[in-house]
């Protein structure tokens, strides 16, 4: 999928929310018919910085935000396809997010698809 799409979901507080890619959705319909899953948004507003492969202050947006029965933590989730899973970006982002998450109380996780 190489534009945005529109998808509507029952489990987020939007009429809508824009997919960047095929993985995205597939992991939104996932979110969907999780029994476990309350709640979940891309738009969340939460913005990470973090320092790029060349050394330079970058702004990261993570891709979801979901809530979990049981669970007391927010979930902050980043959906790669396959083919970005070894870009050192990646990694760089996931590990500026698990700080900014364990200092906030919630939780991160790297989702690949593809």
């Amino acid at each position: 999928m190489s534009k945005r799409s529109m998808f509507e979901g029952e489990k987020s507080p939007y009429n809508y929310e824009m997919m960047d890619s095929g993985s995205e959705r597939s992991y939104a319909e996932q979110l969907e018919t999780d029994t476990g899953v309350l709640a979940w948004t891309k738009k969340h507003g939460i913005t990470i910085k973090y320092r790029n492969k060349k050394g330079g202050i970058s702004r990261y947006f993570p891709d979801f935000l979901v809530r979990r029965k049981g669970q007391v933590h927010l979930e902050l989730v980043e959906v790669k396809g396959q083919h970005l899973r070894h870009d050192p970006n990646t990694d760089l982002k996931a590990k500026a997010a698990e700080n900014w998450c364990k200092q906030r109380g919630m939780q991160y996780k790297l989702k690949t698809c593809g």
